[in-house]
């Protein structure tokens, strides 16, 4: 999936983890701060054009979630 390894290409920007899956939680495994998700939330309306608010990373926990929230609303 394109919006997968877009989004894995963000992240690298932000954590320091060197294997991003898509059951990588955001928080727990990622450590994203919340300036982080802040950051993302920018860069994610920059690369897919896809309007995102930092509450949205409560519903969409991981990494494989988020893309696929990504893929859904760019259709």
């Amino acid at each position: 999936m394109q919006e997968f390894a877009q989004l894995v290409e963000i992240l690298e920007n932000y954590v320091e983890v060197e294997d991003i899956t898509r059951d990588k939680h955001f928080k727990a495994d990622l450590e994203m701060s919340s300036f982080d998700t802040m950051c993302l939330v920018t860069d994610v309306k920059s690369v897919f054009g896809v309007e995102l608010k930092a509450t949205d990373f409560i519903d969409y926990k991981t990494v494989g979630e988020m893309a696929d929230y990504i893929a859904s609303v760019r259709k």
